[in-house]
């Protein structure tokens, strides 16, 4: 009776020991996975410090330069455009989705850089984030400025070609894809998609000349 004691003992600490051990290896992995999922908004926000910081020092065109290839590699840009367009997608021919998709992201840096303009020791902290497909999650992050309330800047993020990427912003609640949709679709029903084409350029150089 003592030495089975003692062997469930043993067993019982080697059963408590491999669960530990699973427990810190599931834990770390879940860790990794989520660094990898948030990497895409954590070199965005870096980027977007940095551009605060040179703002002084540096032309708008040096800035959209250096914030250009980080929007390339971290937003899924295609289909970004493709939701913002909706059901007029399928409509356009290819030359005109390439010509939407190039100005989207041009429209989308030109923002970025002339709304991220001036330093004052602002920074960017990662709030949580949540799963809501098995390929998709929500990203709650805050930009804290030295006075008044911080922004909410929360990102859905898709996993595609095994490549995480930004496929929507939420700022303070607003979804920006949301709000260009219902812009965009009421221009194109109305004007058609050329006059979609010409208003994006002149937003383009609207945020360019501001």
């Amino acid at each position: 009776m003592i030495l089975e004691k003692k062997y469930f003992q043993s067993l019982s600490k080697v059963i408590l020991l491999l669960c530990l051990t699973l427990s810190a290896i599931t834990s770390h992995a879940e860790k990794e996975q989520k660094q990898i999922i948030q990497e895409p908004i954590n070199q965005l926000h870096e980027t977007l410090i940095n551009i605060m910081v040179i703002s002084n020092s540096t032309s708008f065109e040096e800035r959209y330069e250096y914030l250009e290839p980080i929007i390339d590699k971290n937003f899924d840009m295609g289909l970004i455009s493709k939701v913002v367009l909706g059901r007029f997608w399928k409509s356009i021919d290819e030359e005109g989705k390439i010509k939407f998709i190039d100005l989207f992201k041009q429209l989308t840096i030109s923002t970025y850089v002339s709304r991220f303009n001036s330093f004052n020791k602002q920074i960017f902290k990662n709030i949580s984030i949540t799963q809501l497909k098995e390929n998709r999650f929500l990203v709650k992050t805050e930009f804290k400025k030295t006075e008044g309330e911080p922004i909410s800047f929360n990102y859905i993020v898709q996993e595609n070609k095994q490549k995480w990427r930004i496929i929507s912003v939420i700022a303070n609640g607003i979804n920006d894809l949301s709000l260009k949709r219902a812009e965009y679709a009421a221009i194109i029903k109305k004007e058609g998609f050329d006059a979609l084409v010409t208003k994006l350029k002149q937003k383009i150089q609207d945020s360019q000349d501001n």
